[in-house]
């Protein structure tokens, strides 16, 4: 399937659910976010689309802590426009020059909501180093939700039913390491309707995961030098799609676990509205 000049100016809405639930040592927290997107495509130059992202509400349960950065740093990306790489997935963001007018605008009403935070300036800093490397910017929305929903490099493929592709996911920001690298099956199935649902399962790629960083940063904070710290990772996602190349409705989970030390456990819905 692939997004034809036909489409030019065709808009869907949709609705965006987020369930999250962390425990590290004996730290719990959660938190559940709604959004609505409206995502137009604007253009197919080449065969390479264009698309704008438009938020259409934000709403958060926690308001503490992280999740409090969270819901304030999310008015920078109320618009995204992006192109598709060369896998399907979020590519280049095209407005980066505007997202950056926001941030500054946005920046000293953070400092001086955050003044009694001791580590603001270094969430504050790390958004603005972001968003002067606008690669480094595509990247950290590329594997982050909605956006892995949204374009998650189903679409450019010409799949057969029954056959496995092998695809490629990220979870962001684990512990000493910078990511989790995950090697995924994806399996094209036709249900009794005539409709398609793909089918994704994803392990550790054990090849490039810093499993020694965060085995040495386990041993610090216990102190105990045997203490387990493996990774074990539950990974899915499911698409079902429809007669355009989107998916009709799309979820990701994943519970990512480190016994006695750390529990992450993430559900996202999209569905097309």
């Amino acid at each position: 399937m692939e997004f034809s000049i036909e489409d030019i100016g065709k808009t869907r809405t949709y609705a965006f659910l987020r369930e999250e639930r962390y425990q590290f040592q004996g730290l719990r927290n959660e938190n559940h976010l709604e959004m609505g997107l409206n995502v137009d495509l604007l253009s197919v130059r080449e065969g390479i689309p264009t698309f704008k992202i438009s938020l259409l509400r934000y709403k958060q349960s926690n308001a503490e802590g992280m999740y409090r950065w969270v819901g304030d740093f999310h008015e920078i990306r109320n618009e995204i426009i992006c192109t598709l790489d060369e896998n399907g997935r979020l590519g280049t963001v095209l407005n980066i020059e505007d997202i950056r007018r926001k941030w500054e605008k946005r920046k000293p009403e953070l400092l001086k909501q955050h003044k009694k935070e001791a580590h603001k300036g270094i969430f504050v800093e790390g958004i603005s180093e972001l968003l002067e490397a606008p690669e480094q910017f595509a990247a950290a929305l590329r594997f982050a939700q909605p956006y892995l929903l949204l374009f998650p490099g189903i679409h450019n493929k010409a799949r057969k039913k029954d056959e496995t592709f092998i695809g490629y996911r990220e979870l962001p920001n684990f512990l000493a390491a910078k990511k989790v690298p995950i090697v995924t099956k994806e399996t094209l199935t036709e249900l009794a309707d005539g409709s398609y649902n793909i089918d994704v399962s994803g392990s550790v790629d054990e090849d490039t995961f810093e499993q020694d960083k965060v085995t040495a940063m386990i041993r610090i904070l216990k102190n105990r030098p045997r203490v387990p710290t493996q990774l074990q990772l539950g990974y899915i996602e499911r698409y079902r799609l429809d007669e355009w190349p989107w998916s009709e409705q799309s979820m990701c989970m994943s519970i990512a676990e480190i016994p006695g030390t750390l529990y992450r456990e993430e559900r996202n819905i999209l569905k097309a509205i």
